[in-house]
């Protein structure tokens, strides 16, 4: 959906200030696009954008870019990685919070929407955003009861659904079961065993647990709980796991390029492999990553709930 918005009058056009003649030039801007900008603007941060609107930080950065390069002025400074939102950014940022207010009720009265229960707590997996599907992204956008949306870790992730501090997980993990809450398969990612392109296991058109055996492995969380059925089966092959390193993602593919360690990734990453690596599936569907939606198995919201497990599930089928 997008949004246009045009000056009418030379009275208003002489009278506007700087920040007004863009907001109300002829500018055409999407109504997501907004969004993204007022969720940075009200966190100073893209990475809490992204999580909240349920997409990647690059989107966020990308639509703060396009949009200060259409309105011609300065929204964010830029401090390391970190942003502040500058004095004309505070501006807009109070105008785009009225137009996307009034747009919202505009489209409520439009379907005879009434007003909506509180929307669902859902703890999700670091990271399990940052490439999701667009319908996916959509879909978790759009949904009626709207989502309050709380970045954990995977373990952490099941803690919040058996403590009741979250309606929904969505948990990004190897295959594993959940013994103290409900839980469905949404979807499937291919494992991944990423190594250096001059490493002879580049060569190999699988691997199996049996190869790592005694390889350096760099991975980018500490919780054996999302790494169960692969640290089982290292564990039984007398794996050291003082060989295993935990590490962030820069450091760790600085390791596999350096040949001093091999990864482990989803199909969503090696869509996009670094120079000199070389991404390797593993032989063993039971190493897959899996995203489950998870929930309590009881709670007065569970037709909510679990409309919406069908709803993403169906939407990562149709993406």
């Amino acid at each position: 959906m997008r949004w246009r918005a045009e000056a009418s009058g030379c009275d208003a056009s002489a009278t506007a200030s700087r920040s007004d003649s863009a907001l109300w030039g002829w500018a055409i801007m999407e109504i997501q696009q907004l969004r993204y900008f007022l969720a940075a603007a009200n966190h100073s941060s893209f990475a809490r954008a992204a999580g909240q609107c349920f997409t990647s930080r690059q989107n966020i950065a990308h639509s703060v870019n396009a949009l200060e390069r259409e309105l011609n002025l300065p929204l964010f400074e830029r401090r390391g990685n970190s942003v502040v939102v500058t004095p004309a950014g505070q501006e807009v940022a109070g105008r785009v919070d009225e137009i996307l207010s009034r747009i919202d009720a505009l489209q409520a009265l439009s379907v005879g929407q009434v007003p909506a229960e509180a929307g669902l707590r859902a703890a999700v997996t670091y990271n399990l955003l940052a490439r999701v599907p667009e319908k996916v992204e959509s879909y978790l956008y759009q949904f009626d009861r709207g989502i309050k949306l709380l970045e954990v870790g995977c373990e952490d992730c099941y803690h919040a659904i058996c403590t009741d501090e979250a309606d929904v997980g969505l948990a990004l993990c190897m295959q594993r079961d959940f013994p103290e809450c409900g839980f469905e398969e949404v979807n499937r990612l291919k494992a991944y065993v990423l190594v250096n392109e001059m490493s002879p296991l580049a060569r190999r058109s699988q691997l199996s647990v049996f190869d790592l055996k005694d390889q350096r492995i760099a991975l980018m969380s500490e919780s054996s709980f999302q790494y169960e059925p692969l640290f089982s089966q290292l564990g039984s092959l007398g794996y050291d796991f003082s060989n295993l390193s935990i590490a962030a993602t820069a450091s760790g593919l600085y390791g596999i390029k350096r040949n001093e360690a091999v990864g482990i990734a989803t199909s969503y990453f090696v869509e996009s492999l670094p120079e000199g690596m070389r991404a390797v599936p593993f032989d063993d569907t039971r190493y897959d990553w899996c995203i489950y939606a998870l929930y309590p198995k009881r709670s007065n919201r569970l037709a909510t709930i679990m409309r919406f497990v069908q709803g993403l599930r169906k939407s990562y089928l149709d993406a």
